[in-house]
């Protein structure tokens, strides 16, 4: 609506055994396998945010081989789910931190070297009706560009979305 040029990279994926924590949030036992697919996100072309999603190998296995394709998935992994595999998104927990960026980070954002400009790091856990986590995302934002606004409930339209 503002007339900025949203743009994101060709997917790298990856299958990797989960690590504790990602295992951990995806209720997997350690070691377990998961599709990981990494995207550079950028506005305007210059570098927004970095995004990282894990999903369990067993979606993969049912049906949903998408993921694993290095390509995008235009309208969203969470409508693919659902359309493929019937996985519907019931609910998800925002964990967000702030910190200093690592090495890749500060390259791909432009960062000083010393963390003076932190990052912004959320990771979502997105959990089916029954309550089984089906996908973990973790996007990472410098702070020096990004502001984040979180509306609960019934807010009106004009504040909610001041650019409307």
């Amino acid at each position: 609506d503002a007339g900025r040029e949203p743009a994101d990279s060709t997917p790298r994926v990856e299958v990797q055994p989960s690590s504790g924590a990602i295992a951990a949030e995806l209720g997997l036992d350690p070691g377990s396998a998961v599709v990981i697919r990494h995207q550079q996100r950028f506005i305007d072309g210059t570098p927004w945010s970095l995004q990282t999603s894990c999903y369990p190998m067993h979606i993969v296995e049912q049906g949903a081989v998408q993921l694993i394709q290095a390509v995008g998935i235009d309208r969203g992994t969470v409508s693919y789910l659902r359309e493929t595999l019937g996985i519907k998104q019931a609910g998800y927990r925002d964990v967000i931190s702030v910190r200093a960026p690592n090495e890749v980070e500060a390259s791909f954002f432009r960062l000083p070297g010393d963390g003076r400009v932190a990052v912004i790091e959320t990771r979502r856990t997105a959990f089916d009706s029954s309550g089984t986590p089906f996908r973990l995302t973790i996007s990472v934002y410098p702070a020096d560009r990004n502001q984040f606004a979180i509306n609960v409930g019934k807010v009106p339209s004009s504040i909610a979305d001041p650019g409307t």
